[in-house]
């Protein structure tokens, strides 16, 4: 995952990074009309096709998922933010973490100037529409509140979030590119792998001895890592093997094995300046851990939670990536 870092005003940049909404939800991890239960809390299916309506009201160029039918698109987006918010609010209050109401204020001001007016003849990427609907139909204060918070926790952390890790890529066979699907090999890979520690290290020897593309024994800090800063390499869980698409264009897929997580890396001479672009996008991974903490349990008609992208994805057979645990840590 790569992180854009340029020259736009803090607040903005952050928006570009991160597009955090929240809304009132029920008290009571309630079945009946929900659409996500985390923790304590319920979110209803009424809460998200109000916002879903309310979206469509004030972004004119969402009326055209409606005439597409693609609303979903934009009730998964919704629910998204709405999840993340619970994570975000649990994890400050557990930290004890806030943020001054005047720089919120300032926050919200600057991210209604942001919007721009979408074509409305359908020439826009329905994800770019989505995201903009989504954020519209919620208070403007309330997200800044959001993105703000989700800042200063990566700020915290990405100075000193170190991740120990070995490697191995799954990559198109140039002589046969149409031979099965790098995915379910990915996949396949990574359950190998998640069998125990001792079964994944001999597997990425014999990757490594078989001239594959692999490593063993690397370490990472997320500010001198801005290209994977927001992937779930910072956000798994030691003990754990994740994949996930490491390259779009070419299709290849790579099998982590996260060793070792912790707040105690040494940041490199050379590490690049922490933007809020980068504190973002670490501050949104280090929520990843408090998904597991929380439990969250996805109505059916939404879909399923994707631990690699943070998002909520059609069904399991569409989640972009796996995150593993050993199956047997203790093995020698």
């Amino acid at each position: 995952m790569t992180t854009v870092i340029s020259r736009r005003s803090p607040i903005v940049a952050m928006f570009a990074v991160l597009g955090l909404v929240l809304g009132a939800c029920a008290s009571g991890p309630s079945q009946v009309n929900a659409a996500v239960v985390i923790g304590d809390k319920t979110i209803t299916v009424d809460q998200v096709q109000d916002l879903v309506a309310k979206a469509v009201q004030v972004e004119p160029a969402a009326k055209v998922l409606a005439e597409q039918r693609k609303l979903d698109l934009l009730s998964r987006e919704i629910l998204r933010r709405l999840i993340e918010h619970e994570l975000i609010t649990h994890y400050a209050a557990k930290n004890g973490i806030s943020i001054d109401p005047g720089q919120v204020s300032a926050g919200a001001k600057e991210l209604n100037e942001t919007y721009k007016q979408l074509p409305t003849d359908g020439s826009v990427e329905p994800t770019a529409v989505v995201k903009q609907a989504a954020q519209r139909a919620l208070d403007p204060e309330l997200v800044a509140h959001d993105i703000l918070l989700m800042t200063k926790v990566g700020a915290q952390q990405a100075p000193t979030l170190q991740v120990g890790y070995d490697f191995t890529f799954i990559a198109p066979d140039p002589q046969n590119p149409q031979t099965g699907s790098l995915r379910a090999e990915a996949l396949a890979k990574a359950k190998q792998l998640a069998e125990s520690p001792a079964e994944a290290r001999r597997i990425i020897d014999a990757d490594l001895a078989g001239g594959k593309q692999a490593a063993k024994d690397k370490t990472a800090v997320a500010q001198a890592s801005q290209a994977d800063a927001g992937s779930v390499l910072f956000g798994a869980p030691a003990g754990s093997v994740v994949t996930f698409q490491a390259d779009p264009q070419s299709g290849a897929w790579v099998v982590v094995v996260i060793r070792t997580r912790d707040l105690n890396g040494k940041l490199p001479a050379n590490a690049p300046q922490l933007t809020p672009e980068l504190a973002a996008a670490v501050g949104e991974r280090v929520l990843e851990p408090v998904v597991a903490e929380l439990g969250v349990k996805i109505s059916p008609r939404y879909g399923v939670w994707d631990e690699v992208a943070m998002a909520i994805a059609p069904s399991a057979d569409q989640v972009t990536g796996a995150v593993l645990p050993f199956k047997n840590a203790t093995a020698p």
